[in-house]
């Protein structure tokens, strides 16, 4: 019962309370009646407040499609909030939402109904421009936790913020976390129009003082060529890049981590080949870092063919072999020095000796001595030196797809959209890697089953308990009201215009809930004529009147609509009926309008918020008096 207390600060205190209490089922109990009557009264709460019942509505499951674009619809205005806490929980809303009541394969709804992907790829557009207006405007703990979100979001739905991409070009005074967040998100809004920039953008980062940031530059360059993001020639314009990296001798760390990105790259593009082969044996001289050096071998073993000196400069690493500490310099250079010898058999016999004996001693490493074990018995036993060779010189090793294995990250993607807007996304994991078992929050969908069918036409629930509109239809209570129905939603998720520019204040005026009134409150009135009232002046009167005093004419059919703004704004006039603002949108024409009783009946004001609905035409009023 105190979910509908009138003041709104009971009513979060109330649902923090009975979440604490159902913890162990879920959460609070929800229904229809429930969720659409927190969701009405929305615009009471504080900015606490708010974040408690959208923190409810992904465990709401809605009755059918209209009422969960009928949510949408009335979520919106929440996107246009400085608040990034309430934007983000929006977002998740708005996922879980779409989750719900998109077309699934196998559903039997109609073929044009909106599948998941179309509805998550609409709410990514719809939420775009409000995270990337808190992208440029947070502080630094805030901006590095939204780019979280928006990495999560891209890897959702590639694609959407491509056009973006500048934004998170590195600024000079960006913190050093936030740096690098940004540089990962660049790699994956790479397409052929913005790859040379981005490109170019990350070149300049390679040899930046912060050894990390390099790294992630020269790794982020490596997956646009690996995901074919770049268009015709990024590959090799890229590869050329990393080529001209290797000799970088005085930063070692930007050498080693460009032999590691051309050894997938040349994996996942064997044509490049011609392209990285020229300078390995002078990269191998100065390359210190271990993964680096056993990737510049295993480049050699795949490249040798066509590098002359290839044998000779394997030779000096074999004969050094007892000074390697690092098992996957001696694994690189075990495979390297097989494969070349079915390439250059005469040069390299007396090395393949050498380190298969120094393999097969070496109890080190137990993969290494396997290897070795294995190549031994290959080569000793094969019946035919081809079969050998057809095995260890087979392209079983080149990528064929635009992921390694070990990357293949697709399953817990999806998990951690399940627990959007937690710390699951700060920290890349599922809950339960960083939280105990008995203390992880369930989450339960409700109801599993509503009293309503898919096709029901969708009515907005009221509460003549919390709601004082009542008292302007002389005394009928609204559950015996007529009800009208709201007319089906788009799946689109569209933005209201601000007309009077009064931003998050407008949203705040309206009132969410339909509520149908009586002749029985109309009264006759007589209004002065040429009143003035500014914008502050409405926007002051608007506000200082209750919400739970307006009244709200939904729905009222008509004949015929007018063709423009003035067709409206004229007539009125001729009965002291003043416009504050007006506009035509695609779907309907909206109007702010006022006007002033007599000093003889009270001098008061009415003002007015009309919305007309073109298809088909019908009136929707909310007054204020």
């Amino acid at each position: 019962d105190m979910l509908r207390d009138p003041d709104s600060s009971v009513v979060t205190n109330c649902i923090l309370v009975l979440n604490e209490i159902m913890a162990d089922s879920g959460g609070m109990a929800l229904n229809r009646a429930v969720m659409l009557h927190l969701l009405n009264r929305i615009h009471e709460f504080s900015e606490f407040g708010i974040l408690s019942v959208l923190d409810l509505v992904p465990r709401y499951i809605p009755a059918n499609d209209d009422e969960g674009f009928q949510i949408m619809n009335l979520l919106d205005p929440v996107l246009r909030t400085a608040n990034a806490g309430a934007v983000v929980a929006t977002i998740r809303a708005f996922l879980s939402i779409a989750d719900a009541v998109g077309k699934r394969p196998g559903d039997d709804r109609d073929e044009d109904s909106p599948t998941v992907d179309d509805l998550k790829r609409q709410v990514v557009v719809r939420i775009k421009a409000p995270l990337v207006t808190l992208l440029a405007s947070g502080s630094s703990e805030l901006t590095y936790v939204l780019l979280k979100y928006v990495d999560q979001l891209i890897d959702l739905c590639p694609g959407i913020f491509d056009d973006e991409y500048r934004v998170f070009y590195v600024r000079y005074h960006d913190q050093t976390h936030i740096k690098h967040s940004k540089v990962r998100i660049l790699a994956k809004l790479a397409n052929p129009d913005n790859a040379p920039d981005i490109v170019s953008e990350l070149g300049e980062l390679v040899a930046n003082v912060d050894e990390m940031m390099g790294r992630i530059a020269v790794q982020s360059m490596a997956s646009i060529a690996m995901h074919d993001s770049g268009g015709q020639g990024a590959v090799e314009s890229i590869a050329r890049r990393l080529v001209e990296m290797l000799d970088l001798h005085g930063i070692p760390h930007i050498s080693s981590e460009a032999a590691t990105a051309l050894a997938s790259l040349v994996r996942r593009h064997p044509s490049i080949v011609s392209v990285v082969s020229a300078p390995l044996p002078r990269a191998l001289k100065y390359i210190s870092e271990p993964a680096g050096k056993a990737s510049v071998i295993f480049l050699l073993g795949e490249c040798g063919e066509s590098i002359v000196e290839a044998p000779y400069v394997l030779e000096k690493v074999i004969d050094s072999y007892d000074s390697i500490a690092d098992a996957a310099v001696k694994t690189a250079l075990l495979g390297a020095t097989v494969k070349l010898f079915f390439y250059r058999p005469p040069e390299v016999k007396n090395m393949l000796g050498k380190v298969l004996k120094k393999a097969t001693e070496d109890v080190s490493s137990q993969d290494l001595h396997d290897r070795a074990l294995f190549y031994y018995r290959l080569l000793r036993s094969s019946p035919d030196p081809n079969i050998a060779k057809s095995i260890v010189t087979s392209k079983s090793m080149t990528m064929s797809t635009k992921h390694f294995a070990e990357e293949d990250d697709s399953e817990l993607r999806a998990a951690l959209m399940h627990e959007f807007n937690t710390l699951c996304t700060i920290y890349r994991c599922k809950a339960e890697n960083f939280i105990d078992e008995e203390n992880i929050v369930k989450f339960v969908k409700v109801p599993k089953e509503h009293p309503l069918p898919r096709e029901a036409p969708v009515t907005p629930v009221t509460d003549p308990g919390v709601n004082a509109i009542t008292n302007h239809m002389g005394g009928v209570a609204m559950a015996d009201a007529p009800q009208q129905s709201v007319t089906a939603v788009p799946s689109t998720v569209s933005a209201e215009v601000d007309l009077l520019g009064f931003g998050d204040d407008l949203s705040a005026m309206s009132v969410p809930t339909p509520a149908p009134v009586g002749p029985a409150s109309l009264q006759s009135l007589s209004l002065k004529s040429g009143v003035i009232l500014n914008g502050e002046d409405y926007q002051n009167k608007w506000s200082s009147v209750p919400d739970a005093e307006a009244v709200i004419i939904p729905a009222l059919a008509m004949s015929t609509g007018p063709t423009s703004t003035d067709g409206v704004e004229e007539p009125l006039k001729a009965f002291n009926v003043f416009t504050m603002a007006s506009g035509e949108l695609s779907t309907e024409f909206k109007f702010f309008l006022y006007g002033q009783e007599e000093d003889a009946y009270g001098g008061g004001f009415f003002l007015i918020q009309a919305v007309v609905s073109k298809a088909p035409f019908n009136l929707s009023l909310t007054i204020k008096p």
